[in-house]
């Protein structure tokens, strides 16, 4: 007797381990970009929190020095922090910046790895911090935080919040270039200068870097 199998009949099966196998891929992602969104606006709020209530504990000096605003914001970064919870202080939190026509509120910590920047905007180590001479350089995801800046012009009001006091840069330069000749250096007066991925709406790691630059209001 001879036994024929279809191939039809061993096809079926197949695609449908296919089929399940990119269900749970597809699930697998959105539960990580649900948590990476979770994480995110988690944080912001606490942290915003925190920081509102540090400067209700802290009285701040209506104009302050520009080196002692920065002394003391150096002097809160290092300043351990009462635990790890999540619901706690973070000790690398740097301040608050603000873009009010773009509706932009988001916490500035202290570093650029991949930890920071999925959950604030970092301040590139080494770079100036608000007020002081030189360029305060700040990073921020394209697709989450840093998305408003689509929408920035030239003149915009930024405003930059820390432990030490208040800071207002206007911007005077925006442009796109290649990641490689994103210029991070110094500049001779204070200065901020905010970078992200462009295009905003590119799908995948974008190719271009939007960078912003601005002036301290003296």
């Amino acid at each position: 007797m001879i036994i024929r199998v279809q191939a039809a009949s061993l096809w079926k099966p197949l695609r449908k381990a296919v089929a399940d196998v990119l269900i749970l891929a597809g699930s697998a992602c959105a539960l990580v970009w649900a948590w990476s969104l979770f994480e995110t606006t988690l944080y912001q709020r606490v942290q915003k929190n925190q920081f509102e209530r540090q400067l209700v504990e802290q009285p701040r000096q209506a104009e302050p020095s520009r080196s002692v605003a920065a002394t003391q914001t150096r002097a809160v970064l290092k300043t351990p922090a009462a635990s790890s919870n999540w619901f706690k202080r973070d000790p690398l939190v740097v301040g608050e910046i603000e873009v009010p026509r773009l509706d932009l509120s988001v916490i500035v910590r202290e570093g650029m790895d991949d930890a920071t920047l999925r959950k604030a905007v970092g301040h590139v180590p080494d770079t100036a911090l608000p007020g002081e001479p030189g360029n305060f350089v700040v990073l921020g995801h394209r697709d989450t935080l840093f998305r408003p800046l689509r929408g920035m012009e030239i003149g915009d009001n930024v405003r930059v919040r820390t432990a030490g006091g208040d800071f207002n840069y206007w911007i005077d330069s925006i442009e796109v270039v290649p990641p490689e000749d994103v210029d991070l250096g110094e500049a001779p007066e204070a200065g901020i200068t905010m970078v992200t991925c462009f295009p905003f709406d590119f799908i995948g790691p974008a190719p271009r870097r939007f960078v912003a630059r601005g002036h301290l209001a003296q």
